[in-house]
């Protein structure tokens, strides 16, 4: 059984650990207070006009207790920290079951999407390294750890990388299950009908793309090199903003590494090239909410998203994409032209929620989260676009209309088209 990963830390990395998580409360608490202020200044002002000078004596004392309110907040919220934390690592040594942890994982993963940056930078547990996973655990990808994961290793490789805030178990979205109970993900079904061997993997969402693209060549680059038998192909799989990181990860590829030179297809479902509708909308609204003082607070909050989220607003691949640009810049609407120097076939797989793909009034809306024109890839002679109509964007994750799309591109016998239609 693959190993799975060790949580313990040392006394003192949990101590500086927590005391940066208490920095991070601070600022909450800081805007908090910001708030508080702007609105007690519009208070105190009207009531100046109507009592005079006899406001100011009580402003003054206003002010005074509301400091010290938050200030002594932010003190406790530090020494909680501090206190808590080993705790919390005591617990989580513990065997829990597969209700609290899966549940666990979840809450995990949004809170890595949403802070993963700051995680990673103060090296918590839950800040998740990129991972080979198989069957609920980690995978060594080691040649033991391999050939113990895949005793029936396939010469044919298939990645799947998934999306924001999500984890390799998004891949069994409202599947069907097999004889044996297992459900039936995209992966699963490859294996089962074709010559191929499934790699799901786990990763901190609220990192760079670029980050995320560098470690996933990395891995994929010892993963092929300690594969139990050759590899005659790879084929990398992403769903949102998993495919900004397969697609990252081959840009920052070096001409002539193995690995790269045996990946003969990128398959994208969703995937935002040229940014995410809502992340647009959240950095327009923040803009906004920051040219005012009584709001400022809000649009502080708002801004306290991770660097991952804010890739996500231009399709960022790689550092030169964002390095030298303020990602709060509401007026910031450039566009990244990009090629790849290594010959593979790129499929873009585009989610509408309009029944029918064509429809023009769903083109703007594409899958509910990523536009039409923004899923449909980089352009050039190598990619390709299908369209896949009545599907949202986490349908994308697991529908049998997709599989086929899948299933034809990897010359994999697709399923019924009753079933596919179901």
């Amino acid at each position: 059984m693959p190993a799975t990963r060790n949580t313990t830390t040392s006394g003192a990395g949990d101590t500086r650990r927590a005391a940066v998580a208490g920095e991070d409360a601070r600022g909450v608490i800081a805007t908090l207070c910001d708030a508080h202020g702007a609105a007690a200044t519009k208070v105190f002002g009207k009531a100046r006009t109507v009592f005079g000078p006899v406001t100011t004596p009580v402003e003054l004392a206003h002010d005074l207790v509301v400091r010290s309110t938050y200030n002594t907040l932010g003190a406790a919220l530090d020494a909680t920290g501090a206190i808590v934390r080993p705790a919390a690592d005591t617990i989580a040594q513990q065997t829990p079951s597969r209700v609290v942890r899966k549940r666990a994982v979840s809450v995990a993963a949004f809170v890595q999407g949403f802070t993963g940056d700051r995680l990673a930078d103060i090296d918590l547990p839950i800040s998740y390294p990129m991972t080979l996973r198989r069957s609920g655990y980690d995978v060594p990808v080691t040649k033991a750890g391999l050939a113990n994961a895949y005793p029936d290793a396939a010469s044919n490789i298939v990645v799947f990388v998934h999306g924001f805030v999500g984890t390799e178990q998004m891949w069994k979205r409202r599947a069907s299950r097999d004889d044996e109970g297992r459900r039936l993900s995209y992966g699963r079904r490859l294996e089962a009908h074709g010559d191929w061997s499934a790699l799901w993997m786990r990763y901190n969402t609220g990192q760079r793309v670029s980050t995320n693209g560098r470690d996933l060549g990395r891995l994929l680059a010892r993963l092929v090199a300690r594969w139990p038998v050759p590899v005659d192909r790879v084929v990398l799989v992403g769903h949102s903003m998993g495919g900004l990181v397969v697609h990252s990860s081959l840009l920052q590829a070096a001409p002539g590494a193995p690995w790269a030179g045996l990946v003969t297809d990128t398959i994208t479902l969703g995937t935002p090239y040229h940014g995410a509708l809502l992340e647009k909308g959240v950095n327009l609204v923040a803009g906004r909410l920051t040219e005012h003082t009584a709001t400022r607070w809000a649009g502080d909050l708002l801004r306290f998203r991770s660097q991952g989220i804010k890739d996500l607003r231009h399709g960022n691949l790689v550092e030169a994409d964002w390095k030298g640009y303020d990602p709060d810049d509401p007026h910031d609407h450039r566009s990244s032209e990009r090629r790849h120097h290594h010959p593979i076939r790129h499929l873009a797989v585009v989610g509408m929620i309009a029944p029918q793909p064509k429809a023009w009034w769903g083109r703007p809306f594409g899958d509910g989260m990523v536009s039409r024109s923004s899923a449909a890839g980089l352009g050039g002679d190598t990619w390709a676009v299908e369209y896949v109509g009545g599907v949202n964007h986490l349908d994308l994750l697991n529908d049998p209309r997709v599989f086929n799309v899948i299933a034809r591109r990897l010359e994999v016998e697709p399923l019924p088209t009753a079933a596919a239609n179901h």
